[in-house]
């Protein structure tokens, strides 16, 4: 995608007669009048360290838009479509707090998608409350970045919290046999990805599936020297290394461990996007959590259907298959702001919006979905999957997965 910095894009509108629906509701029939539009503020990285990121969410936005849009949208009796502007924050949390407050008091947004990862939407949480606006993540999991919102969130995130990323693939390798998996290590930035992934949510996993976390090797963000800390955790001998680290940095740890000729029995990601592209074969085996597979179709909506429908739709736009979760959860963020609206019955009234995304319980093509007082989605799910022929497959639970788990990784050399 190109020229997206405050570019504007406009879907047309839906033809006059087209029945609304809602996962909550049944279809109502058209108000008299023209159609309202509702201006979709898109605040997201489309150049900078997560522009592969924030290019496929964008895919999924607007796969999104022109089903909600086509379908017909009702809302308080009137028909409404949805129009984008797509703002740039090349990766920056102050861009990208200036900008949300900027769609927000200047260009009277009615729905903001602010930041994607939470390093960056850290810097726009304190907007988001200070203005009292109710806005959604495109994707953002710590739980410790959300807590300062605890008892009365204005910041919502959809996926999974990050505590929960690695919980069950703990589960899973403690039941690895030849070799057996006893031992952990973490290589990560030291960020608040780290920090609260190193502090808390790691050792409590390992605990629980009484594996023994040996190593945390933190290095300096946007450093790409990843040497010194890998020598170190290989001195440890761990049969679990997880990278935990957003898709750079995978990428360069990657390398650099292919460089020393290093690699543990069980190799885990924090993210799958975009690594078969650069790493190549060499990543197969690996594993990662993941949040939405087109086989996980156990949940629906009247906008998608199921993520089989989903994933049809991104295969007819894209001429491929979704190469993960990303341009899915882009949509999802899209309907359940949308479900919240009608709810609210309103699209510039904040209070009762923010009312709706705290009552909402319900569910869409990607996930169960309930907010918490943190503002965060305990209901989603995290998979453990791995790449196998360049691709992720869910490799568990057994009433989950689409493949076999391979272990140990095929690279492994026993230390």
């Amino acid at each position: 995608m190109k020229d997206h910095d405050l570019g504007r894009r406009r879907l047309l509108n839906a033809a006059a007669g087209a029945a609304a629906a809602s996962t909550l509701s049944a279809p109502a029939v058209w108000g008299q009048g023209a159609t309202v539009a509702i201006k979709l503020a898109s605040v997201t990285s489309m150049s900078g360290g997560f522009a592969r990121y924030g290019q496929e969410l964008q895919r999924g936005i607007d796969l999104a838009m022109a089903q909600i849009n086509a379908k017909g949208l009702e809302i308080g009796g009137r028909r409404h479509a949805i129009e984008q502007t797509v703002y740039d924050d090349k990766t920056e949390a102050a861009t990208s707090a200036k900008l949300v407050e900027k769609a927000v008091t200047s260009d009277k947004a009615h729905m903001v998608l602010a930041g994607l990862g939470s390093i960056v939407v850290k810097a726009s949480i304190p907007v988001a409350q200070r203005l009292q606006f109710p806005m959604m993540t495109h994707w953002a999991q710590i739980d410790g970045v959300f807590a300062g919102q605890k008892g009365a969130p204005f910041m919502y995130g959809a996926m999974a919290p990050f505590s929960h990323y690695y919980t069950d693939i703990c589960r899973m390798a403690a039941g690895f046999d030849n070799p057996k998996v006893k031992t952990v290590a973490m290589i990560t930035p030291n960020d608040e990805l780290g920090v609260f992934t190193a502090k808390d949510y790691l050792p409590s996993d390992v605990r629980k599936s009484d594996l023994e976390l040996v190593a945390v090797e933190m290095f300096p963000p946007k450093s790409q020297d990843y040497a010194p800390a890998l020598e170190r955790i290989r001195r440890k001998a761990s049969d679990m290394l997880v990278i935990n680290c957003y898709t750079p940095d995978i990428i360069g740890v990657f390398k650099e461990m292919q460089a020393l000729k290093y690699f543990p029995a069980m190799i885990v990601v924090e993210a799958p996007t975009k690594l078969h592209e650069s790493v190549g074969d060499a990543i197969n085996g690996v594993f990662a959590p993941s949040f939405w597979d087109p086989s996980l179709d156990k949940t629906k909506d009247v906008w998608f259907g199921s993520s089989r429908d989903f994933a049809g739709l991104y295969q007819a736009k894209h001429g491929e298959a979704p190469p993960d979760f990303v341009a899915a959860c882009g949509a999802n963020n899209v309907v359940i702001y949308v479900e919240a609206l009608k709810a609210a019955g309103a699209i510039d009234d904040p209070k009762k919006i923010n009312a709706a995304f705290r009552a909402m319980n319900a569910e869409t093509f990607f996930s169960a979905v309930q907010f918490s007082d943190d503002g965060l989605n305990r209901r989603g799910g995290a998979y453990p999957s791995q790449f196998q022929g360049g691709r992720p497959q869910l490799v568990y639970p057994a009433d989950s997965r689409t493949a076999t788990a391979v272990h140990p990784y095929p690279g492994f050399r026993k230390a």
